[in-house]
């Protein structure tokens, strides 16, 4: 709990921080504040900017990728040049300098990617470390004069080099993680895998904070700005999109992917064409769909519009779509998550696949919130109509009363003032009409037959009665 609480409170402070820095870049007149001030000092140090955990994170997870490529770029493979029956063992033990006489480096087939893996981790540390050793430098002149037109809000050097990085992973993930790569399903290089998806999620990280920071829109304000369900449909098309590209890359290369190990070679071989099938058809209508309703969540209106109530039709294809999915994708999780099959090993279709599953499931959870919701707004609203009209009958009969009381006392007779006064009710009752005709008719006739053969207040009670039967017989009729 305390962990928690702690990270709520660091992401909050970073935040903050974000919006104070892009509070002192622009001044009351629109100004750029950014550069030096009247005191030779920028107006927030970039040693506390929010971005140096994320250039420290930058340079921690791409040492550690950078060491888990090399790794594997140093990894010798030897085979035999000839059968191990023409071998004469005695001259090998004899003099080990004619073991290279039999033995061979077999170089890589995935070599290029393996140089490709260390020269992006090598330009993500020397990046990443001379940006740090910028934004902490505190006893040199650069720090006033050099740093901060480079680093900062709105300065677009740092823009370029945070895009330049982002496309940079972008790439490296592809190369690295899918079924030909050198952490793809079943090579178990799981240090390389996990710190190449780290460096990626870092970069757009430090991204998102340099848009907060210079008072731009980020991505995450772009999804949450969409009304109804669209931000779950953005997520929903980002998963299954990537899903699809991850099972349709498999089914394409497995073969020459899983060369050099032979029992994923093995359970790839075994998988059927119809799951296959199935997995690709699940994750293109998913995607597809799920496109449509961020396209027509869109074009429709932004939050800051107002309210976008949708139609009960869309709201109905929208449940219906939602159910489908959900049980497609259980269904594919049931089947392709299994030991053997094409989501049983760790790498992109595992997890992209689970995602997506997670994300259709969290989409029709609101959907269900939601017309939940729409169905106690109209029961409350029907309840709130009612409450006004019985309050509205209520209240025009106790004027009746009130009259018939008054006339009473002059006369002392309920039934002849009843019938005297009929018209004046009725006037009265015409003024304030807030509800049917019908029913004030009927309630005014079913309280004079009753002030005709009981009593004043025998009468009052039972309009309260009459009221509430007649109102909800009138609704029934509707």
């Amino acid at each position: 709990m305390s962990t928690s609480i702690n990270t709520a409170a660091t992401v909050v402070v970073g935040r903050s921080r974000d919006v104070e820095e892009a509070a002192g870049v622009v001044n009351d007149s629109g100004q750029d504040q950014s550069a030096d001030n009247t005191n030779g000092e920028p107006p927030t140090p970039l040693c506390q900017s929010s971005r140096v955990k994320g250039y420290i994170l930058l340079l921690v997870s791409a040492g550690l990728n950078f060491a888990s490529a090399w790794r594997l770029h140093r990894k010798h493979d030897f085979f035999l040049r000839h059968d191990l029956a023409d071998i004469n063992w005695c001259v090998i033990l004899d003099n080990l300098s004619s073991f290279y006489d039999f033995v061979a480096l077999r170089r890589l087939e995935s070599e290029a990617r393996i140089r490709f893996a260390v020269a992006a981790a090598c330009m993500t540390i020397i990046i990443s470390g001379f940006v740090l050793l910028c934004y902490i430098d505190l006893c040199t002149s650069l720090r006033r004069t050099l740093w901060p037109k480079m680093f900062g809000p709105n300065k677009k050097m740092e823009l370029c080099i945070l895009i330049f990085l982002v496309i940079l992973w972008l790439v490296t993930i592809w190369f690295n993680t899918t079924i030909e790569g050198i952490a793809g399903e079943g090579n178990e290089q799981y240090n390389l895998y996990f710190t190449s998806w780290l460096c990626l999620w870092t970069t757009f990280w430090t991204l998102e904070r340099w848009f907060v920071s210079s008072g731009m829109s980020s991505f995450e304000k772009f999804v949450r700005s969409w009304p109804n369900r669209c931000p779950m449909w953005i997520i929903t098309f980002i998963l299954s999109f990537s899903d699809f590209l991850f099972v349709f890359d498999a089914w394409n290369n497995w073969d020459i992917g899983t060369k050099a190990t032979p029992y994923v070679h093995e359970m790839f071989a075994n998988i059927s064409q119809h799951e296959w099938v199935f997995f690709i058809q699940t994750t293109i209508v998913t995607f597809i769909g799920s496109l449509c309703w961020v396209l027509a969540e869109i074009f429709r209106r932004n939050k800051k519009d107002g309210n976008a109530p949708k139609s009960d039709v869309e709201n109905y294809v929208e449940g219906i779509m939602l159910h489908l999915l959900a049980i497609q994708w259980v269904i594919l999780i049931f089947f392709a998550s299994m030991p053997g099959h094409s989501a049983s090993l760790i790498g992109n279709i595992y997890f992209t696949t689970w995602a997506t599953c997670f994300s259709v499931i969290a989409t029709l959870v609101l959907w269900v919130r939601d017309w939940r919701k729409d169905i106690a707004d109209t029961i409350n609203e029907q309840q709130a109509e009612y409450e006004r009209a019985k309050r509205a009958v209520l209240r025009r009969e106790k004027k009746r009363l009130a009259k018939l009381r008054e006339k009473n006392c002059e006369s002392g007779e309920v039934a002849d003032t009843v019938d005297s006064n009929q018209d004046i009710i009725e006037e009265d009752v015409a003024k304030e009409d807030l509800v049917d005709d019908d029913i004030t008719l009927s309630i005014t006739s079913v309280v004079g037959n009753r002030a005709r053969t009981d009593t004043i207040d025998s009468a009052e009670d039972a309009v309260c009665f009459s009221a509430r039967s007649l109102f909800v017989s009138a609704k029934d009729h509707d």
